[in-house]
């Protein structure tokens, strides 16, 4: 009970800070040390692919914060710990394992979730290994400059936008912070003129027109939005690439989850 408190006190203290300075990001358990944080460039894949659900990827990069074992901590007290915590701390959870089941799930077991208050938009995936040891990885979304990245690569990639399993439906709960961003990225008076573009994965030759487009529509649902909160007309266009773009390998989950994204990009800009 003592690491719940302590982990929950900590989470809602830093959530109570989230519109001044403060991230209101998960904080360490008790007793364990920081072996070191990287930057990883490319997106966090907060939730893998299931069947019914396409991947969770978030940011342009992330922290990842690896921590020293506490085997002794068991399993279902670290999972329920980060669980409610985050829970109690405004996070919207997103993958969470069951604990409930014996034995408990073998090998790395992680959870997720997104923090979504005004600009704020933070996603976390925490990860525990058999050893006890765990990383904490956060990609802050709403804290990414949008307006340099496209001056400066010519397109940028949005890797939190998401959608029904194969369909075009945008799930606004989880993409609203995204769109919004995005939105106030092109309606800035220096914005360029940019192209919404839609790209997919590889499923094989016999669904390329399908995945076409699937694609196109993607492209258009986001211009759409973007067109609906004021951004003008004249500033976006939308076109769907299929899978003739990929950007990673299609033989694995997350592979195909980096091929299947939305990008902006400025025509006629080769940097």
């Amino acid at each position: 009970m003592a690491l719940v408190r302590h982990v929950l006190v900590l989470l809602l203290a830093t959530a109570s800070l989230a519109g001044e300075q403060a991230r209101p990001v998960p904080s360490a358990i008790p007793g364990t040390q920081l072996l070191n944080t990287t930057t990883v460039t490319g997106p966090l894949e907060v939730r893998p692919a299931t069947a019914d659900h396409e991947a969770v990827l978030a940011g342009l990069s992330y922290t990842k914060q690896r921590y020293s074992a506490r085997p002794e901590i068991l399993l279902p007290v670290f999972v329920a710990t980060y669980r409610d915590a985050l829970f109690a701390g405004g996070w919207k959870l997103i993958e969470t394992p069951k604990i409930d089941k014996m034995p408990p799930p073998e090998g790395t077991v992680s959870l997720a979730a997104q923090y979504m208050e005004n600009t704020r938009n933070i996603y976390t995936r925490i990860s525990r290994t058999p050893d006890g040891a765990y990383e904490i990885n956060v990609a802050d979304v709403g804290e990414e400059d949008w307006t340099a990245v496209l001056a400066k690569e010519c397109r940028l990639p949005i890797s939190s936008l998401l959608f029904d399993k194969d369909r075009p439906t945008i799930r606004l709960f989880e993409s609203a912070p995204t769109l919004k961003k995005l939105s106030d990225t092109l309606k800035r008076k220096s914005a360029p003129v940019v192209e919404i573009q839609g790209h997919m994965d590889n499923v094989g030759e016999a669904d390329a027109p399908a995945r076409q487009v699937l694609s196109e529509a993607r492209a258009k649902a986001v211009a759409d939005w973007l067109i609906a909160d004021g951004v003008p007309k004249t500033k976006i266009s939308s076109k769907g690439y299929g899978k003739l773009r990929p950007v990673a390998d299609n033989d694995s989950d997350l592979g195909r989850a980096l091929n299947r994204r939305i990008e902006i990009a400025r025509p006629g800009c080769t940097r």
